[in-house]
Protein backbone atom coordinates (compact mmCIF):
# COMPACT_ATOMS: atom_id res chain seq x y z
CA UNK A 1 0.00 0.00 0.00
CA UNK A 2 1.01 3.72 -0.66
CA UNK A 3 2.70 5.06 2.64
CA UNK A 4 1.05 8.11 1.48
CA UNK A 5 -2.20 6.93 1.12
CA UNK A 6 -5.01 7.94 3.63
CA UNK A 7 -6.59 5.24 5.80
CA UNK A 8 -10.02 4.03 5.09
CA UNK A 9 -12.03 1.99 5.73
CA UNK A 10 -15.43 -0.32 4.90
CA UNK A 11 -18.08 -2.48 6.00
CA UNK A 12 -19.36 -5.46 4.59
CA UNK A 13 -22.90 -4.76 5.79
CA UNK A 14 -22.28 -1.71 3.58
CA UNK A 15 -20.96 -2.76 0.30
CA UNK A 16 -19.23 -0.66 -2.63
CA UNK A 17 -18.76 2.45 0.35
CA UNK A 18 -15.42 3.96 1.54
CA UNK A 19 -15.01 5.77 4.92
CA UNK A 20 -11.70 7.60 5.40
CA UNK A 21 -13.55 9.75 8.78
CA UNK A 22 -13.11 7.35 11.38
CA UNK A 23 -16.01 9.27 13.49
CA UNK A 24 -18.23 8.74 10.63
CA UNK A 25 -16.69 4.65 11.41
CA UNK A 26 -17.73 4.61 14.95
CA UNK A 27 -20.67 5.87 14.53
CA UNK A 28 -21.77 3.40 11.59
CA UNK A 29 -20.59 0.78 13.93
CA UNK A 30 -23.00 1.82 16.61
CA UNK A 31 -25.55 1.96 14.33
CA UNK A 32 -25.08 -1.65 12.87
CA UNK A 33 -24.60 -3.10 16.22
CA UNK A 34 -28.00 -1.47 17.12
CA UNK A 35 -29.17 -3.17 14.37
CA UNK A 36 -27.91 -6.23 14.61
CA UNK A 37 -27.81 -6.59 18.28
CA UNK A 38 -30.92 -4.40 19.19
CA UNK A 39 -30.79 -1.13 20.84
CA UNK A 40 -31.10 -2.81 24.36
CA UNK A 41 -27.50 -4.18 25.01
CA UNK A 42 -28.54 -8.12 23.36
CA UNK A 43 -25.58 -9.91 22.37
CA UNK A 44 -26.00 -12.37 19.23
CA UNK A 45 -23.28 -14.44 17.60
CA UNK A 46 -23.66 -12.13 13.96
CA UNK A 47 -20.25 -10.25 13.69
CA UNK A 48 -19.93 -7.00 12.28
CA UNK A 49 -17.29 -7.10 9.76
CA UNK A 50 -14.95 -3.81 9.18
CA UNK A 51 -12.03 -3.84 6.82
CA UNK A 52 -9.45 -1.24 7.52
CA UNK A 53 -6.73 -0.23 5.07
CA UNK A 54 -3.68 1.93 6.26
CA UNK A 55 -0.06 2.05 5.93
CA UNK A 56 0.40 1.85 9.41
CA UNK A 57 -1.77 -1.15 10.19
CA UNK A 58 -0.42 -4.42 10.69
CA UNK A 59 -1.54 -7.27 8.43
CA UNK A 60 -4.04 -9.08 10.27
CA UNK A 61 -7.39 -10.27 11.36
CA UNK A 62 -8.83 -9.40 14.77
CA UNK A 63 -12.04 -10.67 16.46
CA UNK A 64 -13.31 -8.52 19.18
CA UNK A 65 -15.26 -11.00 21.61
CA UNK A 66 -17.19 -9.70 24.49
CA UNK A 67 -16.24 -9.81 28.13
CA UNK A 68 -17.17 -12.95 30.00
CA UNK A 69 -20.88 -11.01 31.52
CA UNK A 70 -22.25 -13.44 34.37
CA UNK A 71 -25.65 -11.19 35.29
CA UNK A 72 -28.00 -9.46 32.70
CA UNK A 73 -28.51 -5.82 32.53
CA UNK A 74 -31.39 -4.72 34.19
CA UNK A 75 -33.69 -3.34 31.22
CA UNK A 76 -31.81 -4.64 28.23
CA UNK A 77 -32.27 -7.63 26.04
CA UNK A 78 -29.95 -9.82 27.79
CA UNK A 79 -31.03 -13.39 28.42
CA UNK A 80 -30.47 -15.35 31.88
CA UNK A 81 -27.72 -17.38 30.58
CA UNK A 82 -25.70 -14.98 29.64
CA UNK A 83 -22.77 -16.07 31.32
CA UNK A 84 -23.40 -19.32 29.17
CA UNK A 85 -24.07 -17.19 25.50
CA UNK A 86 -20.70 -15.26 26.20
CA UNK A 87 -18.54 -18.03 26.89
CA UNK A 88 -19.86 -20.34 24.00
CA UNK A 89 -19.14 -17.09 21.56
CA UNK A 90 -15.80 -16.85 22.90
CA UNK A 91 -15.00 -20.48 22.87
CA UNK A 92 -15.98 -20.62 19.42
CA UNK A 93 -13.02 -18.27 17.94
CA UNK A 94 -10.07 -19.17 21.03
CA UNK A 95 -10.48 -22.87 20.46
CA UNK A 96 -8.73 -22.45 16.71
CA UNK A 97 -5.61 -23.59 17.41
CA UNK A 98 -4.64 -20.89 14.45
CA UNK A 99 -5.37 -18.04 16.52
CA UNK A 100 -3.58 -15.94 18.83
CA UNK A 101 -5.14 -15.05 21.72
CA UNK A 102 -5.03 -11.41 22.96
CA UNK A 103 -6.04 -12.22 27.17
CA UNK A 104 -7.28 -8.46 27.72
CA UNK A 105 -6.73 -7.91 31.72
CA UNK A 106 -7.37 -4.88 34.07
CA UNK A 107 -4.56 -4.20 35.99
CA UNK A 108 -6.47 -2.90 38.72
CA UNK A 109 -7.85 -6.50 39.28
CA UNK A 110 -6.20 -9.55 41.57
CA UNK A 111 -5.09 -11.17 37.75
CA UNK A 112 -5.63 -14.38 39.42
CA UNK A 113 -8.95 -13.84 39.41
CA UNK A 114 -9.72 -13.10 35.78
CA UNK A 115 -11.55 -15.58 33.86
CA UNK A 116 -10.31 -14.50 30.68
CA UNK A 117 -6.82 -15.58 31.86
CA UNK A 118 -7.80 -19.32 33.16
CA UNK A 119 -10.18 -19.80 29.70
CA UNK A 120 -6.81 -19.08 27.85
CA UNK A 121 -4.96 -21.37 30.03
CA UNK A 122 -7.19 -24.45 29.67
CA UNK A 123 -7.39 -23.93 25.88
CA UNK A 124 -3.79 -23.07 25.34
CA UNK A 125 -1.74 -25.49 27.66
CA UNK A 126 1.63 -24.46 26.46
CA UNK A 127 0.94 -21.17 26.16
CA UNK A 128 2.09 -21.00 22.79
CA UNK A 129 -0.46 -18.53 21.31
CA UNK A 130 -1.43 -16.47 24.61
CA UNK A 131 -0.14 -13.10 24.88
CA UNK A 132 -1.78 -10.92 28.18
CA UNK A 133 -2.39 -7.31 27.96
CA UNK A 134 -2.97 -5.27 30.96
CA UNK A 135 -4.87 -2.13 30.86
CA UNK A 136 -5.99 0.47 33.28
CA UNK A 137 -2.22 0.57 34.18
CA UNK A 138 -3.07 4.48 34.61
CA UNK A 139 -5.48 4.46 37.55
CA UNK A 140 -4.08 1.44 39.42
CA UNK A 141 -4.11 2.66 43.26
CA UNK A 142 -1.08 4.95 44.38
CA UNK A 143 1.80 2.95 45.25
CA UNK A 144 1.00 0.42 43.45
CA UNK A 145 2.21 -1.11 40.02
CA UNK A 146 1.81 -4.09 37.46
CA UNK A 147 5.40 -4.45 37.46
CA UNK A 148 5.79 -7.49 38.88
CA UNK A 149 2.95 -9.05 36.23
CA UNK A 150 4.49 -7.55 33.67
CA UNK A 151 7.65 -9.46 34.37
CA UNK A 152 5.64 -13.10 34.52
CA UNK A 153 6.40 -13.19 38.53
CA UNK A 154 2.87 -13.18 39.60
CA UNK A 155 1.56 -15.61 36.62
CA UNK A 156 3.64 -16.86 34.22
CA UNK A 157 2.81 -16.73 30.25
CA UNK A 158 5.04 -18.22 27.96
CA UNK A 159 4.43 -15.02 25.10
CA UNK A 160 4.51 -12.74 28.42
CA UNK A 161 2.62 -9.43 29.28
CA UNK A 162 2.17 -5.95 27.62
CA UNK A 163 0.99 -2.93 29.39
CA UNK A 164 -1.25 -0.48 27.39
CA UNK A 165 -2.91 2.94 28.36
CA UNK A 166 -5.66 3.03 26.10
CA UNK A 167 -8.28 6.37 25.64
CA UNK A 168 -10.21 7.39 28.89
CA UNK A 169 -14.12 7.71 28.62
CA UNK A 170 -13.77 11.18 28.55
CA UNK A 171 -10.80 10.98 25.86
CA UNK A 172 -13.73 9.36 24.09
CA UNK A 173 -16.29 11.39 24.72
CA UNK A 174 -13.97 13.96 23.33
CA UNK A 175 -13.42 12.49 20.20
CA UNK A 176 -9.35 12.85 20.86
CA UNK A 177 -7.40 11.73 17.87
CA UNK A 178 -5.67 8.06 17.95
CA UNK A 179 -2.23 9.43 17.54
CA UNK A 180 -2.74 11.85 20.41
CA UNK A 181 -3.57 9.11 22.59
CA UNK A 182 -0.56 6.82 21.70
CA UNK A 183 1.57 10.10 22.20
CA UNK A 184 0.22 10.29 25.58
CA UNK A 185 0.43 6.40 26.06
CA UNK A 186 3.93 6.69 25.02
CA UNK A 187 4.88 9.79 27.53
CA UNK A 188 3.26 8.24 30.71
CA UNK A 189 5.14 5.01 29.97
CA UNK A 190 8.59 6.68 29.38
CA UNK A 191 7.89 9.34 32.39
CA UNK A 192 7.16 6.76 35.08
CA UNK A 193 9.45 6.39 37.77
CA UNK A 194 9.20 2.28 37.65
CA UNK A 195 7.86 1.49 34.37
CA UNK A 196 10.76 3.49 32.04
CA UNK A 197 13.22 1.63 33.85
CA UNK A 198 12.02 -1.82 32.13
CA UNK A 199 12.08 -0.78 29.41
CA UNK A 200 9.99 -0.40 25.91
CA UNK A 201 9.57 -4.43 25.54
CA UNK A 202 7.04 -4.15 28.21
CA UNK A 203 4.54 -1.88 27.55
CA UNK A 204 2.72 0.53 24.84
CA UNK A 205 0.63 -0.14 21.84
CA UNK A 206 3.12 -0.10 19.41
CA UNK A 207 5.40 -2.49 21.34
CA UNK A 208 2.04 -4.90 21.33
CA UNK A 209 1.37 -4.89 17.60
CA UNK A 210 4.68 -5.39 16.59
CA UNK A 211 5.30 -8.49 19.31
CA UNK A 212 1.51 -9.71 17.72
CA UNK A 213 2.50 -9.16 14.25
CA UNK A 214 6.14 -11.22 14.66
CA UNK A 215 3.90 -14.20 16.89
CA UNK A 216 1.33 -14.39 14.02
CA UNK A 217 4.15 -14.30 11.47
CA UNK A 218 6.10 -17.29 12.91
CA UNK A 219 2.52 -19.00 13.89
CA UNK A 220 1.64 -18.79 10.01
CA UNK A 221 4.73 -20.19 9.05
CA UNK A 222 4.14 -23.10 11.61
CA UNK A 223 0.44 -23.70 10.34
CA UNK A 224 1.37 -23.07 6.80
CA UNK A 225 1.31 -26.43 5.34
CA UNK A 226 -1.89 -27.05 6.67
CA UNK A 227 -2.89 -24.46 5.41
CA UNK A 228 -1.96 -24.82 1.75
CA UNK A 229 -3.35 -28.48 2.43
CA UNK A 230 -6.63 -26.96 3.20
CA UNK A 231 -6.27 -24.76 0.11
CA UNK A 232 -5.70 -27.59 -2.10
CA UNK A 233 -8.12 -29.61 -1.13
CA UNK A 234 -10.70 -26.67 -1.34
CA UNK A 235 -9.72 -25.48 -4.99
CA UNK A 236 -9.98 -29.33 -5.52
CA UNK A 237 -13.74 -29.54 -4.90
CA UNK A 238 -14.67 -26.08 -6.55
CA UNK A 239 -13.15 -27.38 -9.55
CA UNK A 240 -15.06 -30.84 -9.19
CA UNK A 241 -17.87 -28.72 -8.55
CA UNK A 242 -17.54 -26.60 -11.93
CA UNK A 243 -16.90 -29.62 -13.66
CA UNK A 244 -20.54 -31.09 -12.51
CA UNK A 245 -22.13 -27.70 -13.29
CA UNK A 246 -20.70 -27.83 -16.65
CA UNK A 247 -20.96 -24.84 -19.28
CA UNK A 248 -23.25 -22.19 -18.74
CA UNK A 249 -26.82 -22.18 -20.13
CA UNK A 250 -27.56 -21.01 -23.44
CA UNK A 251 -30.40 -18.92 -24.61
CA UNK A 252 -31.48 -20.59 -27.58
CA UNK A 253 -34.59 -22.62 -26.81
CA UNK A 254 -33.02 -25.59 -29.18
CA UNK A 255 -30.25 -26.24 -27.39
CA UNK A 256 -31.85 -25.79 -24.30
CA UNK A 257 -33.85 -28.66 -25.23
CA UNK A 258 -31.05 -30.31 -26.55
CA UNK A 259 -29.20 -30.37 -22.58
CA UNK A 260 -32.35 -31.55 -21.51
CA UNK A 261 -32.97 -34.53 -23.62
CA UNK A 262 -28.65 -35.65 -22.95
CA UNK A 263 -29.30 -35.28 -18.96
CA UNK A 264 -32.77 -37.49 -19.56
CA UNK A 265 -30.54 -39.70 -21.74
CA UNK A 266 -27.41 -39.92 -18.89
CA UNK A 267 -29.69 -40.41 -16.33
CA UNK A 268 -31.54 -43.67 -17.86
CA UNK A 269 -27.77 -44.97 -19.04
CA UNK A 270 -26.30 -44.38 -15.48
CA UNK A 271 -29.81 -46.38 -14.54
CA UNK A 272 -29.69 -49.37 -16.25
CA UNK A 273 -25.84 -49.56 -15.57
CA UNK A 274 -26.42 -49.33 -11.95
CA UNK A 275 -29.01 -51.96 -12.13
CA UNK A 276 -26.58 -54.18 -14.89
CA UNK A 277 -23.82 -53.77 -12.61
CA UNK A 278 -21.56 -51.95 -15.19
CA UNK A 279 -18.41 -49.89 -13.86
CA UNK A 280 -19.85 -46.96 -12.12
CA UNK A 281 -18.60 -43.01 -13.03
CA UNK A 282 -16.30 -40.89 -10.63
CA UNK A 283 -19.07 -39.07 -9.20
CA UNK A 284 -20.82 -42.25 -7.67
CA UNK A 285 -17.38 -43.71 -6.62
CA UNK A 286 -17.00 -40.62 -4.23
CA UNK A 287 -20.76 -40.64 -2.94
CA UNK A 288 -21.90 -42.06 0.24
CA UNK A 289 -23.31 -46.21 -1.26
CA UNK A 290 -24.61 -49.00 -0.13
CA UNK A 291 -21.85 -51.84 -0.06
CA UNK A 292 -23.53 -53.48 -2.89
CA UNK A 293 -25.61 -51.51 -5.09
CA UNK A 294 -27.78 -51.71 -8.16
CA UNK A 295 -28.70 -55.23 -9.29
CA UNK A 296 -26.17 -56.54 -6.74
CA UNK A 297 -28.48 -55.20 -3.65
CA UNK A 298 -31.51 -56.46 -5.67
CA UNK A 299 -30.28 -60.16 -5.76
CA UNK A 300 -29.56 -59.75 -2.19
CA UNK A 301 -32.85 -59.45 -1.54
CA UNK A 302 -33.84 -61.81 -3.91
CA UNK A 303 -31.73 -64.55 -1.82
CA UNK A 304 -33.41 -63.97 1.68
CA UNK A 305 -36.83 -64.75 0.04
CA UNK A 306 -38.18 -68.01 1.40
CA UNK A 307 -34.87 -68.67 2.51
CA UNK A 308 -36.53 -70.47 5.62
CA UNK A 309 -38.56 -73.14 3.37
CA UNK A 310 -34.90 -73.62 1.32
CA UNK A 311 -33.41 -75.33 3.97
CA UNK A 312 -33.01 -78.91 3.79
CA UNK A 313 -34.40 -79.91 7.30
CA UNK A 314 -37.70 -78.09 6.19
CA UNK A 315 -40.66 -80.22 5.98
CA UNK A 316 -44.32 -78.87 4.83
CA UNK A 317 -45.65 -80.76 7.26
CA UNK A 318 -44.23 -80.20 10.55
CA UNK A 319 -47.01 -78.03 11.82
CA UNK A 320 -49.60 -81.06 10.87
CA UNK A 321 -49.87 -83.42 13.52
CA UNK A 322 -52.04 -86.83 12.67
CA UNK A 323 -55.44 -85.42 14.47
CA UNK A 324 -55.58 -82.94 11.57
CA UNK A 325 -54.55 -84.67 8.75
CA UNK A 326 -57.34 -87.52 9.90
CA UNK A 327 -59.76 -84.64 10.37
CA UNK A 328 -58.95 -83.21 7.38
CA UNK A 329 -60.05 -86.84 5.61
CA UNK A 330 -63.05 -87.05 7.08
CA UNK A 331 -64.23 -83.88 6.17
CA UNK A 332 -63.13 -84.47 2.86
CA UNK A 333 -64.32 -88.21 2.25
CA UNK A 334 -67.26 -87.34 0.43
CA UNK A 335 -68.60 -90.16 -1.72
CA UNK A 336 -64.66 -91.33 -2.18
CA UNK A 337 -64.17 -94.87 -2.04
CA UNK A 338 -62.35 -96.11 1.21
CA UNK A 339 -58.65 -96.04 1.18
CA UNK A 340 -58.54 -93.54 -1.57
CA UNK A 341 -58.55 -89.95 -0.13
CA UNK A 342 -59.86 -87.35 -2.37
CA UNK A 343 -57.63 -84.87 -3.50
CA UNK A 344 -59.52 -81.99 -1.90
CA UNK A 345 -57.76 -83.26 1.58
CA UNK A 346 -54.19 -82.75 0.01
CA UNK A 347 -55.54 -79.09 -1.14
CA UNK A 348 -57.25 -78.41 2.15
CA UNK A 349 -54.16 -78.72 3.86
CA UNK A 350 -51.78 -77.08 1.36
CA UNK A 351 -53.53 -74.14 0.74
CA UNK A 352 -52.61 -72.19 4.15
CA UNK A 353 -49.32 -73.06 3.41
CA UNK A 354 -49.44 -71.64 0.22
CA UNK A 355 -50.86 -68.46 1.28
CA UNK A 356 -48.25 -67.89 3.74
CA UNK A 357 -45.85 -67.71 0.79
CA UNK A 358 -47.67 -64.22 -0.29
CA UNK A 359 -46.87 -61.85 2.33
CA UNK A 360 -42.89 -62.62 2.14
CA UNK A 361 -43.43 -62.39 -1.66
CA UNK A 362 -45.07 -59.05 -1.37
CA UNK A 363 -43.03 -57.15 1.44
CA UNK A 364 -39.79 -58.37 -1.22
CA UNK A 365 -41.76 -56.38 -4.13
CA UNK A 366 -42.38 -53.06 -2.11
CA UNK A 367 -38.50 -53.56 -0.60
CA UNK A 368 -37.11 -53.49 -4.12
CA UNK A 369 -39.58 -50.94 -4.96
CA UNK A 370 -37.86 -48.80 -2.26
CA UNK A 371 -34.70 -49.52 -3.32
CA UNK A 372 -35.14 -48.54 -6.89
CA UNK A 373 -36.94 -45.56 -5.83
CA UNK A 374 -34.14 -44.62 -3.86
CA UNK A 375 -31.13 -45.18 -6.10
CA UNK A 376 -33.43 -43.04 -9.17
CA UNK A 377 -33.22 -40.26 -6.51
CA UNK A 378 -29.77 -40.63 -6.09
CA UNK A 379 -28.88 -40.95 -9.35
CA UNK A 380 -31.57 -38.34 -10.31
CA UNK A 381 -29.86 -35.77 -7.95
CA UNK A 382 -26.37 -35.78 -9.53
CA UNK A 383 -27.61 -35.86 -12.84
CA UNK A 384 -29.52 -33.11 -12.69
CA UNK A 385 -27.37 -30.94 -10.12
CA UNK A 386 -27.19 -28.08 -11.97
CA UNK A 387 -31.52 -27.75 -12.77
CA UNK A 388 -32.41 -28.81 -9.07
CA UNK A 389 -36.15 -27.65 -10.15
CA UNK A 390 -36.11 -29.52 -13.25
CA UNK A 391 -34.61 -32.58 -11.49
CA UNK A 392 -37.58 -32.48 -8.99
CA UNK A 393 -40.15 -33.13 -11.83
CA UNK A 394 -38.32 -35.64 -13.36
CA UNK A 395 -38.47 -37.13 -10.49
CA UNK A 396 -42.22 -37.29 -10.13
CA UNK A 397 -42.73 -38.18 -13.39
CA UNK A 398 -40.52 -41.49 -12.46
CA UNK A 399 -42.36 -41.85 -8.82
CA UNK A 400 -45.34 -42.41 -11.28
CA UNK A 401 -44.26 -44.86 -13.52
CA UNK A 402 -42.50 -46.77 -11.20
CA UNK A 403 -45.77 -46.80 -9.04
CA UNK A 404 -47.59 -48.13 -12.25
CA UNK A 405 -44.79 -51.12 -12.88
CA UNK A 406 -45.29 -52.06 -8.93
CA UNK A 407 -48.66 -52.11 -9.30
CA UNK A 408 -48.45 -54.62 -12.49
CA UNK A 409 -45.68 -56.45 -10.67
CA UNK A 410 -48.10 -57.38 -7.37
CA UNK A 411 -50.67 -58.11 -9.92
CA UNK A 412 -48.34 -60.93 -11.58
CA UNK A 413 -46.76 -62.14 -8.26
CA UNK A 414 -50.34 -62.63 -7.12
CA UNK A 415 -51.59 -64.54 -10.12
CA UNK A 416 -49.08 -66.94 -9.83
CA UNK A 417 -49.56 -67.13 -6.34
CA UNK A 418 -52.96 -68.22 -6.97
CA UNK A 419 -52.24 -70.32 -9.56
CA UNK A 420 -50.31 -72.55 -7.37
CA UNK A 421 -53.13 -72.69 -4.76
CA UNK A 422 -54.72 -74.51 -7.91
CA UNK A 423 -52.79 -76.52 -9.39
CA UNK A 424 -51.51 -80.25 -7.56
CA UNK A 425 -48.08 -81.47 -8.54
CA UNK A 426 -48.20 -85.25 -8.03
CA UNK A 427 -44.44 -85.94 -9.64
CA UNK A 428 -42.67 -85.56 -6.92
CA UNK A 429 -39.99 -88.00 -5.97
CA UNK A 430 -40.27 -87.75 -2.00
CA UNK A 431 -44.22 -88.33 -2.53
CA UNK A 432 -43.85 -91.69 -5.63
CA UNK A 433 -41.06 -93.24 -2.95
CA UNK A 434 -42.60 -92.69 -0.01
CA UNK A 435 -45.92 -91.66 0.39
CA UNK A 436 -47.61 -93.57 -2.20
CA UNK A 437 -48.30 -97.35 -0.98
CA UNK A 438 -50.97 -97.80 -3.38
CA UNK A 439 -48.98 -98.16 -6.53
CA UNK A 440 -45.33 -99.13 -6.36
CA UNK A 441 -42.73 -97.29 -8.31
CA UNK A 442 -41.84 -99.79 -10.51
CA UNK A 443 -45.50 -100.16 -12.08
CA UNK A 444 -45.73 -96.37 -12.18
CA UNK A 445 -42.18 -96.20 -14.15
CA UNK A 446 -43.46 -98.79 -16.36
CA UNK A 447 -47.18 -97.03 -17.06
Amino acid sequence: MDPTQKPWAEFDEIPKEKFTDFLTVRSKIDELTDKVAGEKKGIVDNPIILHIHSPTCPDMSLIDLPGITRIPLQGSDQPKNIEEITKRMCLKYVTDSRTIILCVIPANIDITTSEALQMAQTIDRKGLRTIGVLTKIDIMDKGTSAKKTLLGQEVSLRLGFVGVKLRSKQDIDDKKPIDLALEDEKRFFASHPIYSTMGSAYWGTQTLSNKLTQILYTHIKHNLPDIIREITERVHEVSERLEELGPPMPEDMSEKMQIAWTMVMEFCTRFKDAIAGKAQGRRERKGKHRKYQGGAQIKIMYYHLFKEYARPDYRITQEYDDELMKRAILLHEGDSMPGFPSADVFVSLIQPQIEQLKVPALDLLQDVYNYLEELASNIQAQTFLRFPGFGEEIMEKIIEFMQEEREKARYLVESILDSEQTYMFTNDPEYLNTRTDIVTVNSSIKE
